[in-house]
């Protein structure tokens, strides 16, 4: 049974282990193969000053992805599905759709109509994933580390 499990300092390396397993991503991300702790604790404290919440997905007793969503984005007021990032071994066996299927649970019980993501533009299995599950691009940005980012919305029902 899929869980989601909040992210916190004692799960630290299992969240590395995650985020560490797919150097493509991290690559076009941010021009680097791996992230170090303190790197990571960095994005999770950042995150935080935001309001994000992070979360580890679990399986069966096994992590294998970490999620985070922004209920309300100070620039622009909307949700923002911030990071969703399945570990590489364990990607294309559908846990990416699950953790949607909560995502949308929570979405939902949080009377959400609509939610927003970026995806790096030289992540073509990513613009695929997310054009697979109904999202629509909307516009395009540059983000603070100079990377165009496609911004892509999704009309809850």
């Amino acid at each position: 049974m899929m869980k989601l499990i909040e992210s916190s300092p004692h799960l630290l390396d299992e969240e590395m282990t995650i985020l560490n397993s797919d150097s493509f991503f991290n690559r076009i991300s941010k021009d680097k193969d791996n992230f170090t702790q303190e790197e990571i604790v960095a994005e999770i404290e950042d995150g935080k000053s935001m309001g994000a919440e992070r979360f580890l997905i679990q399986d069966d007793g096994e992590y294998v992805g970490v999620l985070e969503y922004l209920m309300k984005n100070p620039n622009d007021g909307y949700t923002w599905l911030g990071l969703l990032q399945i570990r590489k071994d364990a990607q294309s066996s559908g846990y990416g759709r699950k953790v949607l299927e909560l995502f949308y649970d929570i979405m939902q019980q949080r009377e959400v109509g609509r939610f927003r993501l970026g995806v790096i533009a030289e992540n073509e299995p990513g613009h695929r994933f997310w054009k697979r599950q109904g999202l629509l691009p909307i516009k395009s940005v540059v983000n603070q580390d100079n990377k165009t980012i496609i911004v892509y919305e999704k009309e809850l029902s």
